[in-house]
Formats: C-alpha cells, structure tokens, sequence
C-alpha cells in the first residue's frame, strides 16, 4: 500500500497517511482524505491520484501552493517513491508498495527527483552488484599536493562560503558543489549519525543527471567500515577487487569507483556521519588526489556541524532562558502584590529564588473578622518540580481557610494533600500564623519550619514554639500540629524565615547560620519595620559576597509599633 509520512515530527508528529483509494484529498478540511492540522493548509489543498502507470499530485488553487521536492507545481505531476511533498512546513515523504523498495530500509532523501535508500541487508535484492572492492585507507588529514592545490583550495572556499548556514540549509548545496569538483562522480551522498536511532542516516542526496528517476541503494557494510576505521574508503577499480566479505556488497546499480569519507568531530575522537560520491557511468576512477580533497571536504562540514549544533544548543537555551523569566514572573504573581496595612503595624517581605523558580512562599490572607493570617513555607528542593508545589499551596493554603473551621484543621487538611504520592515524596516545611490586630495576640501553627523568632526592644531575642513544632508537610498524614500564642507588645518585632537564610554561605564555605540571625538581631536598633527588614537582608548578603546563592530566600517581618511606620 502507497502511503506518505511526516518527514519533520516537530510540525504536526509522526505520522503515516495510508493512500488505498484513487483519489486521496489533502488539506486542513476534517472531512479531507489526509487532514493536515497546520493554519497554512487550505482547506482543501492538494489532491493525489492513482493511475495506470502511477502516482499524480495536484494542487486545488491553494493559498500557498503545494511544492514537490522544493519545486511549486502548476498542474497535475507524477510522483515517484521517496518523492517529498511540502504543503507550508508540511513536509510529507511518498511511499509506494513497489517490491523494488520494499528492502530499502531506514531514511531517504530527495534531489531534483532523485532517490536514494541506505540498505541494511544486502541479500537476495534485484539489480545488486556485489563488490570485492579494494580498499585504501588514508590519514584524516588532508594532503594538497602542489600540482593542484590552487584547484583544491578555490574548490573549498568556494563551499566553505555556504558552511555558515544551518546544516539542513547547507547540504543540499554541499551534495551539488561535491559533483561539480568530482567529474567523474554520478552520485554524492551525505550520512549523519542520529541522536535517536545511533545510525547513519541518509540526509542528501544529489544525481547528476536531472531527468533520472531511478531508486540508488547504498550499503551500509560500506559506511560502518568507514564509521569503525574512521579512515577513508577509496575503491578505484570495484568491478575487480577481492578485497571485501561476499556478504559485503553495494546494492545499488553497478558502480565502478567509489570513495567515502568520515566526518568526524572536534578532537577526531568520535564519527559524526560520511560523505561519499561513487562513480557509475563516466567509467573514470577517483584518485588519491581526490580522496585527499573529500577529506578536507569532510573536516569542512565536520565544523559546520558542530557549529551548528552549538548554535542550536545556544537557541534552545536562551528559549528556556526567555521561558523561564515568564514563569518567575508568573510565580511571583502568585505572591502578595504588597504588604497589608494595618493601623499600628509594619510589614516587611522579602522573596529571591536560587534559581529562575523557587519553592518558598509566602503569603498575607485578610480574613472577613479582620484578623490577618501571613504563612510562609519552603519546598523541599528547588526548580521548576518545587515552584509547581509552591502554586500548589498557595491554592490549598486559600481553601483550606475555607472549608475547615480551625486554623489547625486547615494545616492538617494542607498535611493530607501533600502526603498523596502523586508528588514524588516532597515534603514542605510550613509556618502559619494569624494576628488578631484588636488583641495583638499571634496563633501559629509550625510543620518542620524553622521557629519564628521574637525581637524585643532591648535586643532580647526569643525563638518561638521550638517544643511545638510537628513534622513537615507531607511526610506523614495523621501528624498533628499544636496551637502556639502570645501577645505581641508594643515595640517588638516577629521574624519568620526560610533555610535559605541560615544557609547563606560566603566564599571560605561558612554558614551565616541560625545563630549569627540572632546575633545580629539582638543588635538591630531601628523603629521601622521596613528598615528592619532591609538591614538583615543586606547582613546576609553582605556576608556571603559573590558566592552563589545556593537556597531559596524569603522572609517576613511583622512589627507593632504605637505609631504608624
């Protein structure tokens, strides 16, 4: 059975479009034969017929016409195995049920409709030619001798001035330029190692002659001892040499002299596809000279692929850059936008991420009784997998307030969320507390975080609850979190904190540590909250200088002060 396949996944994926009608329509219409889900498509674009001597595609007056083999075309025109279709970015690879292809095996490729098929068994096919081939191999590095250097080099600049582009741009021209400085050549092939297969894969391929529409097999006993030597393969009289395995045949239409070229990468350690021309019908022989020159070729197009892999890395990177600013910005949307106001009160919050994305939170919730509840909790690990459960508490921390009657009841219901597997053993440390602004009195519940710490005006410092504290979110799911208070007084100040302030670390590897947070606020002498707030930030980072950040920071302050700060 005829059918076309998606030669580019990123378009619109795999897929393979069977054709086992006549007359096959093709277009972004649902009720088309083939429905191509890309907005270039028309809605009905192109249509395929079978006839007694073979395959026609024709376009239905599209939008943006329908390409063969890069060619647009204007009527109705025969198709031919391996033949590439494009419709916009829709790249589509024709296949028929021949019995001549039906061994031809892995990829193909396609030039000014010429067909050519990397074959992985050698056995029992038609028009095969078995080759005992002598073969020659050669340093990898080129060598110019003086007679035709001038030839050579002019050669080579004149293909290094394409090398630039990306390297699916490029080799289609290199293939064409490969026949032009081998006379003797009828056909050029180049072969690149696949990421995902780990096999050379045919990805140009170049006929001299325009008008032929025959199939062309390569062997691939032929590339693999190219890939295993690393050496270059010269077979100058093929007819006659003794030299190869029987089982080590050209499958293809007789060839008469054949080179091949690895391309190899930077430190020459590690094949990354071949380069070879063969000889069919000129009856002329590759030389040395030749070999020499398709070597230099091959260390040309050696660095212009490495170029462009570097350069494809390079993209994909500053994408992942771009979006991981996006999804910062997005997640500090999830944070409070500022501070709540409350007569008597002063707020400060700091929040830095180590990286892009952080897994810390924190949060001021106004309740409808006036009490405010401010939380603030740190998942375990960082990145993107703990910014995702970040999002995750912010939610459930807002409905919990909802659906349970206690302010224990709802860390609890937060504890059984986080103890499902579905999130990969992550726990979270967690503070919650509330103020009530008419009493001053603070509840607070602790699940593994680090105590709040309480500042007195005289620089006493006090941490909070350190007997109440139960085990982090998400770690078991009947623990239980006990209720902790006091009244804040006039003039005191409460720090909440995550780890990530205590582990901040300078450049000889020590810790600002827990203790050195209580050093330094039993010296603060400041009356704004705000000022407060700010000082202990740039102590800790002025204690670590240029080192890294390696934890998420964050960070609220809440103050009560007599008069408005």
């Amino acid at each position: 059975m005829a059918s076309l396949q998606t030669r580019d996944f990123s378009v619109i994926g795999h897929k393979v479009f069977p054709i086992d009608t006549d007359s096959v329509r093709i277009g972004r219409y649902v009720d088309c034969d083939i429905c191509l889900d890309h907005n270039g498509v028309s809605r009905e674009h192109a249509q395929l017929t079978r006839e007694k001597n073979g395959y026609y595609i024709e376009d239905l007056k599209s939008r943006n016409g329908t390409f063969l083999n890069d060619q647009q075309i204007t009527q109705k025109t025969r198709i031919h195995e391996g033949d590439l279709l494009r419709f916009c970015e829709v790249e589509l690879v024709f296949s028929t049920d021949d019995p001549d292809n039906q061994n031809a095996s892995a990829s193909s490729a396609y030039s000014d409709q010429s067909r050519a098929y990397v074959i992985d068994s050698d056995d029992k096919l038609e028009n095969s030619y078995t080759v005992k081939s002598q073969i020659k191999l050669v340093d990898k590095r080129p060598v110019l001798t003086s007679a035709n250097a001038a030839v050579k080099l002019q050669a080579m600049i004149d293909i290094g001035r394409n090398l630039g582009a990306a390297v699916d741009q490029v080799l289609p021209q290199l293939v064409q330029n490969l026949l032009k400085i081998f006379l003797q050549a009828d056909c050029a092939y180049i072969l690149l190692n696949d990421d995902t297969t780990g096999r050379l894969e045919l990805k140009a391929f170049q006929h001299r002659d325009p008008n032929n529409h025959d199939s062309f097999r390569i062997s691939r006993s032929i590339l693999e001892k190219v890939a295993q030597s690393k050496a270059a393969i010269l077979s100058d009289d093929v007819a006659n040499d003794s030299r190869f395995e029987p089982s080590e045949s050209i499958v293809n239409y007789r060839i008469y002299s054949i080179m091949a070229a690895p391309i190899m990468d930077y430190d020459q350690s590690e094949v990354l596809g071949v380069i070879q021309v063969d000889a069919r019908t000129t009856g002329r022989k590759f030389t040395y000279e030749d070999l020499d020159l398709l070597v230099s070729l091959a260390y040309q197009v050696a660095v212009s692929y490495q170029n462009a892999k570097l350069h494809e890395i390079a993209i994909t990177e500053k994408i992942m850059e771009r979006e991981m600013n996006i999804a910062n910005t997005v997640q500090r949307g999830l944070l409070p936008l500022a501070p709540p106001t409350i007569p008597n009160y002063g707020f400060y919050d700091f929040y830095r991420p180590a990286k892009y994305l952080g897994g810390d939170y924190y949060d001021y919730i106004m309740l409808p009784d006036g009490r405010l509840v401010f939380a603030l909790g740190d998942v375990s690990g960082k990145g993107v997998a703990a910014s995702l459960l970040m999002a995750k508490l912010s939610a459930e921390v807002r409905s919990g307030l909802i659906i349970e009657k206690t302010f224990g009841g709802t860390v609890q219901r937060l504890n059984r969320v986080f103890c499902e597997p579905r999130w990969d053993n992550r726990f979270i440390t967690f503070f919650f507390g509330v103020l009530n602004p008419v009493t001053n009195e603070i509840v607070f519940h602790n699940a593994g975080h680090v105590p709040p710490i309480l500042v007195s005006p005289d620089g006493t410092v006090t941490m909070l609850g350190e007997s109440q504290i139960g085990l982090p979110l998400g770690v078991m799911d009947d623990t239980e979190y006990p209720e902790s208070s006091f009244v804040l007084q006039n003039g005191q100040t409460l720090v909440v904190i995550s780890d990530g302030i205590t582990d901040a670390m300078n450049s000889q590897g020590q810790y600002f540590t827990t203790e050195g947070v209580l050093n330094y606020l039993r010296k603060v002498r400041t009356e704004s909250v705000v000022e407060f707030g700010k000082n202990l930030i740039n102590a800790i980072h002025s204690f670590a200088g240029r080192e890294p950040q390696s934890d998420d920071q964050s960070l609220i302050v809440v103050g009560r002060r007599d008069c408005p700060q």
